[in-house]
């Protein structure tokens, strides 16, 4: 696939915060990314385990929740994919642990979503997605919600000698 036919993305939608829809995310973020097939799997991947994260551990995933995935692309021609999943901030006052991308014991059910997120990726990382202020931990959103990010390289295919 020539360079030409990638264009780039600027695109973020809400879903309902249920487990049903992370097939919708799925599917929306493959269909953004046809003309990138190099990254395609890895991000759909990233994107559904990070959609799961935000349901499960985040006030999207309670009765009414939503999640925001965005996709936006970086350079002309594009370089770089990011992704956003923004949830709706912590289910209790319980304090916030700091996210760390470590492997979980092999019999464990859960806990590789941001383990797999930094090793398909370039980068990740979250930041408070609204209203930061200060805090005895550091920033806070004034809602506590959350957006975690991931940046993917946009890589051309390697061609093959002597294709044409």
């Amino acid at each position: 696939m020539s360079d030409d036919a990638r264009g780039p993305i600027q695109a973020t939608r809400t879903f309902p915060g249920t487990a049903e829809n992370c097939g919708r995310v799925r599917s929306w973020v493959r269909s953004l990314l046809l003309s990138y097939p190099a990254v395609r799997d890895s991000v759909e991947l990233v994107a559904s385990e990070l959609f799961t994260n935000a349901i499960r551990h985040t006030r999207s995933g309670q009765p009414g929740g939503t999640v925001r995935v965005a996709l936006t692309t970086v350079g002309d021609p594009p370089t770089l994919l990011r992704l956003e999943i923004t949830d709706q901030g912590q289910q209790s006052q319980v304090p916030r642990q700091a996210a760390r991308a470590v492997l979980p014991p092999e019999e464990a059910q859960s806990g590789r979503g941001l383990f797999i997120a930094s090793v398909l990726s370039r980068a990740w990382g979250r930041f408070p997605s609204d209203g930061a202020r200060p805090s005895d931990q550091g920033l806070e959103a004034s809602d506590g919600s959350m957006t975690t990010w991931v940046e993917f390289l946009l890589v051309p295919e390697m061609e093959m000698a002597g294709s044409p």
